[in-house]
């Protein structure tokens, strides 16, 4: 039976549609043209299937196009972009005014050449159903509504459009508070030598799903980098990016679900269609909120600029019990740790590739994609460059700071060594992997001389779950000291807060009056080291607007007392009772930022007060 599925009101309904007429079929529809759309529509067609490609906005390209992002950061070099990167620097500045407009020109022609078809500012207002397998959908463009069927559908919309209108299970955002990771506005401005450059602008968490939500969230962005920009006769803005960077979104559930742990494990796929390569390059300021296994790896090991590498195959761009649906994009299937990692522009132009070729074979053998032989496809993926051995890179320290291989320890001497160092977040880490095996030897350096070696064991046996690191890690808070790690190029955590983290990860009741000290004394904020990093620093994420370390401190602080409570329940009253004191005004929030409501700032800090009591309340 023929159903057809439409949100009404922003509810999913379904009808019946046996008399439904398509005017026309295609082997290959693409919803979306953005960053791996576009791609997969070059792909598919380039394989000699019938391929039409929709988009709502008026232009191709996504992010490196209509968001202007026109660099790269990290995504590993590879496949049928490369020509096309290459060729649009070449005419860019000759032709256009950027390569961002001479590639997106170049991307629409290489569509036509290869008897690709689109269909722009055109929307997906609905899909044909028959069981498991999407038979065609419903176009709008123009006032006017269509039907086009198809064998093989791509949801290369970022957003799980498509695959959330056939039914498909979907996760949004962190478990802690819902939220995605922060949006970018790209402004581009001439500077007074003539040159013409960008800044990406981290503006905020939003709910781009809801529209008001969105358009507040633009505006605000935008007139916050204008006010910064007319402080400064250097600069003229230019323009404003029409297509806002949204990182994150809605993220299937798949046949094969990446899972952060297997990404920092290294493990390996028998059928890997590309590889993503990247740092979790999660933004935002609020660690104190993530998963505590994206914890333990980016506050307590301080290792939040390694990069790791991602085998991605059909199974995880297959949503869950569909037979010729595929997602392409941000929005493929892994948990909200990994979608910080596999979404740069490289990576997610190979995802539209692989999806684009699996597609086209699938459609013309009148098959599933799951039934393609992964030889053809591999074959073909390689021919282009689009999977190589070498983007098989493992894990690495990969930038002008450090740069190395990395693999986790197990030798206990040279863990020790590390630990002893001002970079000890690989054995950190390392210790964690090892647990219990390495743990009577962090008891032994716990009794160290060496301040560095003690502390750093300390950390590491916590992160085993032993609670005999306790004692050390409270003498770390109760000293409250300004240092911190310097294992990365950017974001190095400090090491009182590394042990408030851990304290609270092993639900340490002795630490509940130190903790509620630096929540509640209105002197905390007066103690040197709040006040010992003055100016902005790179390697520490801060700005002149933001107090770095006293949000960490009482953020983690804050967390962590909720942490304790699910350990000990009988402390829910007590522990209630300092959170509401802790955070009766914007006491906090004031120490912390200087600028406004609304800002980004502003709002992070504005979240953690949110978050606490949202917890006060449930804990009644």
């Amino acid at each position: 039976m023929l159903n057809y599925r439409r949100m009404v009101n922003g509810y999913l309904t379904e009808t019946t549609a046996e008399g439904a007429v398509f005017a026309e079929q295609v082997d290959v529809l693409v919803a979306g043209a953005g960053t791996a759309g576009a791609l997969a529509v070059i792909a598919a067609a380039a394989q000699g299937a019938n391929t039409l490609g929709v988009d709502r906005l008026p232009g191709i390209g996504g992010m490196g196009t209509m968001g202007y992002v026109s660099s790269y950061y990290y995504g590993l070099d590879g496949g049928l972009h490369v020509d096309i990167d290459r060729e649009a620097q070449g005419i860019g500045r000759e032709h256009f005014l950027d390569r961002v407009e001479a590639k997106k020109y170049l991307m629409e022609n290489r569509i036509a050449e290869k008897g690709g078809r689109l269909s722009l500012e055109t929307a997906v207002t609905g899909v044909y159903m028959e069981g498991g397998t999407i038979k065609g959908v419903s176009l709008l463009s123009g006032g006017n509504q269509w039907n086009v069927g198809c064998k093989v559908l791509i949801d290369a919309t970022a957003d799980s459009a498509v695959v959330t209108l056939a039914g498909c299970a979907t996760v949004t955002g962190r478990e802690s508070d819902g939220k995605t990771r922060p949006f970018t506005s790209v402004k581009v401005w001439l500077h007074e030598n003539g040159t013409i450059t960008r800044t990406n602008h981290d503006s905020g968490y939003v709910n781009q799903y809801d529209p008001f939500e969105l358009s507040r969230g633009i505006l605000q962005a935008h007139a916050s980098q204008l006010l910064e920009e007319f402080s400064d006769e250097k600069k003229r803005v230019l323009f404003f990016a029409p297509f806002i960077g949204i990182r994150e979104g809605r993220i299937i559930d798949a046949e094969k679900n990446i899972a952060i742990d297997e990404v920092i494990t290294g493990m390996q796929e028998e059928e890997t269609l590309f590889y993503g390569y990247c740092d979790f390059d999660k933004h935002g300021k609020d660690h104190a909120l993530e998963t505590d296994a994206l914890q333990d790896l980016y506050v307590a090991a301080n290792l939040s600029t390694v990069c790791f590498t991602v085998p991605v195959t059909l199974r995880s761009m297959t949503p869950k019990g569909f037979t010729n649906l595929l997602a392409a994009g941000r929005h493929v299937g892994m948990d909200h740790d990994v979608a910080s990692l596999l979404r740069m522009q490289r990576d997610m132009q190979k995802c539209g590739e692989s999806a684009g070729v699996a597609a086209a074979l699938a459609a013309l053998d009148g098959v599933a994609p799951a039934q393609v032989p992964y030889s053809r496809i591999k074959r073909i993926l390689e021919e282009s460059g689009c999977l190589t051995e070498e983007h098989n890179k493992g894990m690495w320290f990969d930038d002008s700071f450090r740069r190395e291989k990395i693999h986790w320890m197990k030798d206990p001497e040279a863990i020790m060594a590390e630990l002893a160092t001002d970079k000890p977040g690989i054995a950190i880490y390392s210790c964690k992997l090892l647990g219990a095996t390495i743990a009577p030897l962090l008891k032994e350096w716990l009794t160290s001389e060496d301040r560095l070696l003690r502390y750093a064991s300390a950390i590491s046996l916590g992160l085993t779950g032993d609670p005999a690191a306790a004692p050390v890690l409270r003498e770390i808070v109760r000293e409250r000291d300004a240092f911190y790690y310097k294992d990365c190029r950017r974001t190095n955590q400090f090491r009182s807060v590394i042990a408030i983290y851990v304290l609270g990860k092993l639900g340490d009741r002795e630490a509940l009056p130190l903790l509620r000290e630096i929540l509640c004394d209105e002197g905390e904020y007066d103690k040197p080291l709040y006040h010992e990093i003055k100016e902005p620093s790179y390697k520490l994420n801060t700005s002149k607007n933001f107090n770095e370390l006293y949000y960490q401190i009482i953020s983690h602080a804050a967390v962590a007392l909720m942490r304790m409570v699910k350990a000990h329940p009988d402390l829910t009253e007590e522990i209630r009772g300092t959170l509401l004191r802790a955070f009766k005004d914007d006491r906090h929030l004031l120490n912390v930022t200087t600028l406004p409501k609304l800002t980004f700032e502003y709002e992070t800090v504005e979240n953690i007060k949110s978050q606490v009591l949202r917890f006060c309340k449930a804990s009644q």
